[in-house]
C-alpha cells in the first residue's frame, strides 16, 4: 500500500494547536498543523526556508507576515507578504516534491501557523 498524501482538507481541519513545535535551529516555534505539514508533507526545509529569513529586522519590520508556497511542474515559488499584500520576498525553489500546488502560512509572534489554526 503506498503512503497517504497530504491534502488540503485535513489542513483545513486544524483549527487552533494544543502544543508549540520547535522545528528550526533559530527561535521560531510552530503549531500543531504546521508541524503536520512538515511531517506528513515531508516539508521540514520548507519550515526552515520561513525561518531563515527571520532576522531581528525582518520581526521588527513585519511583525505579522503572510507566507505563501506555490508549486508548479515541480518548481516553487516562496513568497511573503505585508499586512497590506505587498511581496516583500520571494525565493525560488529550483525542485520540490511537495504534494500541494499552494499553501498558506502565517507568521506572527515567533509562531508559525496555518490561516485555520488563526
Amino acid at each position: 500500500m503506498g503512503e497517504e498524501v497530504l491534502t488540503e482538507e485535513e489542513l483545513s481541519l486544524f483549527t487552533g494547536t494544543i502544543d508549540y513545535h520547535r522545528l528550526t535551529m533559530g527561535s521560531l516555534n510552530c503549531t500543531d498543523g504546521v508541524a503536520h505539514v512538515a511531517t506528513k508533507g515531508k516539508a521540514f526545509w520548507l519550515i526552515d526556508a520561513i525561518a531563515s529569513y527571520q532576522t531581528n529586522k525582518i520581526r521588527e519590520q513585519y511583525p505579522f507576515q503572510k507566507w505563501i508556497l506555490e508549486v508548479e511542474n515541480e518548481k516553487g515559488l516562496l513568497c511573503m507578504f505585508d499586512t497590506d499584500n505587498n511581496k516583500v520576498i520571494q525565493q525560488k525553489i529550483p525542485y520540490t516534491d511537495f504534494p500541494l500546488k499552494e499553501i498558506t502560512f502565517y507568521l506572527t509572534n515567533n509562531v508559525l501557523l496555518l490561516p485555520s489554526e488563526n
